[in-house]
């Protein structure tokens, strides 16, 4: 059976509108909403970048701060450079003296004596020793001036090589008769002293 709509044409004309606005204030309701969670979004989005911005600046403020404080390590770490070039060039010849007499004395026979020493740094990097000692000896006999050669050329004595007699003649000492000689001996790289080492200091530079 059809409905029979007894009201006028007006109020169907009445009841469209409000209808449409309803429905355009629910749209407009829809955006506004929108609108507040875009603006409320990009609001945490601009506080967490401030945020990050004033960390940073802090970060930069202190990385400005620690290159105040080592303004001064270039000018130390050219001075320490030039400290070590220094010694590097004083001591690159270096020889353990100390040592080296204190292993002769430790190998000396008991029938000899010496009574001059006379030490010297090779300088020609070209040669196979770093240096040369030359001796002057007395013995009471002449094997006693091959016993002194036979110590100086044992394992006793590591700095020393190729040692031999430059000049060997008798003598007499009061009553007694004894041997002077002269010996030349070379010296090889374990006469370096450790000097150099031990006295630049190591660092982190």
């Amino acid at each position: 059976m059809r409905s029979i709509n007894l009201l006028p044409p007006e109020a169907h004309v009445k009841e469209q509108a409000r209808a449409r606005y309803a429905r355009l204030a629910l749209l407009a309701a829809a955006y506004l909403a929108l609108l507040v969670v875009l603006t409320l979004v990009w609001q945490a989005r601009a506080t967490e970048a401030e945020q990050d911005a004033a960390a940073q600046q802090q970060t930069n403020r202190a990385l400005e701060a620690q290159v105040v404080e080592f303004e001064g390590v270039e000018g130390l770490v050219a001075e320490y450079d030039a400290n070590v070039a220094l010694m590097q060039t004083a001591l690159a010849d270096d020889l353990s003296w100390g040592r080296i007499l204190n292993d002769l004395g430790r190998i000396l026979p008991d029938s000899v004596w010496l009574e001059s020493f006379r030490g010297t740094v090779e300088d020609d990097p070209s040669t196979l020793h770093v240096g040369s000692v030359q001796v002057t000896g007395v013995g009471f006999d002449f094997p006693d001036v091959s016993a002194w050669l036979r110590s100086l050329d044992s394992d006793r004595f590591p700095a020393a090589t190729a040692t031999w007699v430059t000049s060997v003649s008798e003598g007499q000492i009061g009553e007694a008769k004894v041997v002077n000689f002269i010996s030349q001996t070379s010296l090889t790289e374990a006469a370096r002293s450790d000097r150099l080492e031990t006295r630049i200091p190591r660092t982190g530079l």
